[in-house]
């Protein structure tokens, strides 16, 4: 009867130690769940940084194409006053032809300016996009391994 006693006495204690080490072990499983959701909250929080610079982008995008439209109406009607010069030309003098040339390829420079802004922007928003695309393959493969 002893025996028996000290038998399951033993298997008790091994019962108990497995018991323990389970603990421990789902411990860790915790503890790694919990990292895994701070650096998720992390690229959630880098996601919604991406998306507020993207709006940025975006803003300053819209704003250009508004200056763009100003100027292209302001190039439009110096076209209209241009022509109007030219045929009234008999009645202008030489200065004022040279000073509205002037105005003119100042302006055509102006828009060629706003122009190449327009390009650095739509780069900016080219590889904005592009690191966005990166961000969500990053957390797809995080959720993907998390859930295997």
């Amino acid at each position: 009867m002893d025996q028996k006693l000290e038998l399951i006495l033993k298997k008790l204690s091994s019962l108990e130690s497995g018991q323990k080490e389970l603990n421990q072990k789902f411990e860790a499983l915790e503890s790694g769940q919990k990292e895994l959701n701070n650096k998720f909250e992390v690229l959630e929080s880098g996601q919604k940084e991406l998306n507020n610079k993207f709006e940025v982008l975006e803003s300053g995008q819209k704003e250009m194409k508004q200056r763009l439209e100003v100027m292209g109406s302001g190039q439009k009607e110096l076209g209209q006053i241009v022509r109007a010069i030219r045929d009234r030309s008999e009645e202008t003098t030489a200065t004022k032809i040279d000073a509205l040339s002037m105005d003119v390829h100042h302006l055509h420079g102006e828009i060629a300016g706003v122009k190449e802004e327009i390009k650095d922007l739509r780069n900016g928003v080219i590889f904005v996009n592009r690191k966005v695309a990166d961000a969500e393959l990053e957390i797809n493969m995080m959720k993907q391994s998390k859930n295997q």
